[in-house]
């Protein structure tokens, strides 16, 4: 009798502190995305855990957590379904399962712990007599310190900023190129160092894609509904304290921006056609073709060749030229102008229909000094080369754009803004 009712206890401050929360003036706007998927409070497991659409609670732990904390944790699973962890990131898991679970888990504890900041509800777990009790910590942590991941220095990166410098910090630490044997599939499932729950990836993307597609929506849905419900009841919107705005915000293609880019302004017209007709002619009663364009006249690409293109796993330089290089093989190309530039133009390597095919694997990037993106069209100019459109790769940190008289589309990896053209930020 006693156990039974020890059993609803828990179960009973799990609803009211999720209860509490979707009732919240700033939480609520949430509410929606946490009614997704079922909540289970289950005898057999240590912590806590979501395969992206379920969560899992484990007894004996919701009832060692104070409520803010709980609610802390609560929120932690629901920003894994709210961002799609499991499934956007799982080519991170892949790579490095325990880095992936703990770039996702800093990425949100900075979140939920600025939030909790202003809203009572909420407050990073940090051990007590009870969890001590419950689980074994991490070597070097005791009583009152933190039990998840929290750390300020990633403050403002994305998940996979956050990835690559776990990665980066392993290499340091090893003095070499990756830990020791053994190391990348530790955690299993997801739970990384201090962790305080459990990732499961394989359950995550066991779903079909129809299935994966369907959620995706529904989830937006909820975003959408939970800012609808937050300005008619709560604090207005919400969306850019609890970071809705952006996940809203809709993702554009870089690759399919610089596809149309590339066809729409390079295109040589050197085929009639009779699959459109004209119809500058078609309102006088005449049929006539249309030019069909299959060839790509001489396109500029430009390189900055300071460090930062060349940093990182893939780096901007690699994701972007193989996109280039697609589209070389796709299209036809009179002349390939492929120009490095830092301060001044470095190098410059030319390749024709004969060659561009291998363009790829023979070009040999230079520079590394200042970075003057206005160095390339006088440059141009004094050899007397002539594009038809320019494609500049940079990391936007530059003091000017300079004087371009073709179309340019410029590829910026971090987030400036050109002064001149079109702008895509190449993002992963």
């Amino acid at each position: 009798m006693n156990a039974a009712v020890e059993l609803d206890k828990v179960e009973r401050k799990y609803k009211r502190v999720r209860i509490s929360l979707m009732r919240d003036a700033t939480l609520m706007a949430l509410g929606p995305v946490m009614r997704l998927g079922k909540q289970y409070i289950v005898d057999d497991f240590p912590t806590a855990c979501t395969d992206g659409v379920n969560e899992r609670y484990g007894r004996a732990f919701v009832g060692a957590l104070e409520e803010r904390p709980l609610g802390f944790v609560i929120l932690h699973e629901t920003y894994h379904k709210l961002c799609r962890h499991l499934s956007i990131y799982k080519k991170l898991w892949e790579e490095d399962p325990r880095r992936a679970n703990m770039a996702t888990d800093y990425w949100i504890n900075l979140k939920l712990d600025k939030l909790g900041k202003t809203c009572n509800l909420i407050e990073m777990p940090r051990y007590t007599e009870a969890l001590l009790a419950l689980l074994p910590p991490q070597e070097g942590k005791g009583l009152g310190d933190y039990l998840g991941l929290l750390d300020y220095k990633y403050d403002g990166m994305t998940v996979v900023e956050i990835f690559r410098a776990l990665k980066q910090e392993q290499k340091s630490e090893k003095g070499g190129e990756g830990g020791e044997e053994g190391e990348q599939g530790e955690g299993g499932e997801g739970q990384g160092p201090s962790g305080f729950d459990d990732h499961d990836w394989e359950g995550g993307n066991s779903a079909s894609k129809e299935e994966q597609e369907k959620m995706r929506e529904e989830i937006e849905r909820a975003i959408r509904e939970g800012e609808m419900i937050a300005k008619k009841y709560g604090k207005g919107s919400a969306g850019s304290e609890l970071g809705l705005d952006d996940l809203l915000k809709p993702k554009v293609d870089w690759r399919a921006q610089l596809r149309d880019f590339v066809r729409s302004t390079c295109r040589k017209m050197e085929q009639s056609t009779w699959r459109r007709p004209n119809r500058r002619f078609l309102h006088q009663g005449i049929i006539m073709p249309t030019m069909q364009g299959k060839q790509i006249k001489s396109l500029g690409v430009c390189v900055d060749a300071s460090g930062s293109m060349f940093c990182g796993n893939p780096t901007p330089f690699k994701r972007v030229m193989s996109e280039i290089d697609a589209l070389t093989k796709q299209l036809g190309i009179d002349t390939l102008h492929l120009i490095y530039w830092d301060g001044a133009v470095c190098a410059y390597e030319t390749y024709t229909p004969t060659s561009v095919g291998g363009w790829l694997k023979a070009t040999q990037p230079r520079g590394g000094g200042g970075t003057n993106p206005a160095c390339i069209t006088p440059w141009l100019k004094e050899k007397g080369i002539k594009l038809d459109a320019a494609v500049v790769l940079t990391d936007g940190e530059v003091p000017g754009w300079g004087q371009w008289t073709v179309p340019v589309l410029w590829l910026i990896t971090g987030k400036a803004q050109a002064g001149v053209g079109k702008t895509i930020h190449v993002e992963d």
